[in-house]
């Protein structure tokens, strides 16, 4: 296997977990108001450190 398949193959295994966690924080989110504002604040922490390593997992 390459290099660049091993790194595509990396790439995909860690997307599916992400994509789940971030769907998951984002449904809490939707709820926002029936939770405390600490947890709302790092709520979206995760969710834009989830954003940020997605983007940087579609990097070429």
């Amino acid at each position: 296997m390459s290099d660049a398949e091993r790194l595509g193959r990396l790439r995909h295994d860690l997307s599916n977990p992400l994509s789940a966690l971030l769907a998951e924080v984002q449904l809490l989110l939707l709820e926002e108001t029936r939770i405390d504002p600490v947890t709302v604040t790092s709520l979206r922490e995760i969710e834009a450190l989830a954003i940020r390593m997605r983007s940087m997992l579609r990097e070429p």
